[in-house]
């Protein structure tokens, strides 16, 4: 993600603002659909992203798809342990995490797999997402 991110800053100078966010938002559902895996040594960044990215989707499943709160939490109890992440899961009980979760999670489309970009939550969650 930083790869993207970094060598994509000088291509994005001079273009329109919702084609940056939806660089961003594309990304962000790379690593939604598990195309983003944090590297063995990760920066702490970059592993936020992802258990942001990750329980973004578990929530998402129980607003639209009628996941229970217990098989979303699995999901992403599951992820975090096949990562060994967790030592740093317990970042996803901080206010900042549960603030971009949350708006992360209300930007996203109905089949949690990709974002709506006419959600009134969209530009809040790139920009909590930005934050991190």
């Amino acid at each position: 993600m930083a790869i993207g991110v970094n060598a994509s800053a000088w291509f994005l100078q001079g273009y329109s603002r919702s084609w940056q966010l939806g660089w961003r938002s594309a990304l962000m559902l790379s690593a939604l659909l598990g195309a983003l895996q944090p590297p063995v040594q990760a920066n702490e960044t970059e592993t936020r992203h992802a258990m942001a990215a990750m329980a973004a989707f578990a929530e998402c499943k129980i607003m639209h798809a009628g996941y229970s709160r217990d098989r979303a939490q699995n999901i992403l109890n599951t992820w975090i342990k096949n990562k060994g992440l967790e030592q740093q899961a317990e970042w996803l009980q901080s206010p900042q995490a549960i603030r971009v979760v949350a708006l992360t999670s209300e930007a996203m489309n109905k089949s949690c797999n990709d974002f709506d970009q006419n959600s009134p939550q969209f530009i809040p969650a790139m920009e909590a997402i930005d934050a991190i």
